[in-house]
């Protein structure tokens, strides 16, 4: 017979960590958003075009 433990977690971020989380979660949408974008017009969302979008100046 296996005993079963369960826990549970809250994450509390500070200010600073609560703005970075933010501003990485903007990111990501907004890599999202493009990549459902290039999917309806017809091109391929590749992970290197998606890189390149990332790493643009």
């Amino acid at each position: 017979m296996d005993e079963v433990v369960r826990y549970t977690y809250r994450l509390r971020p500070g200010r600073t960590a609560e703005k970075a989380l933010l501003a990485e979660w903007g990111r990501c949408r907004w890599l999202w958003n493009d990549a459902v974008h290039q999917q309806k017009s017809g091109r391929k969302p590749t992970f290197a075009r998606l890189s390149k979008l990332l790493t643009r100046t």
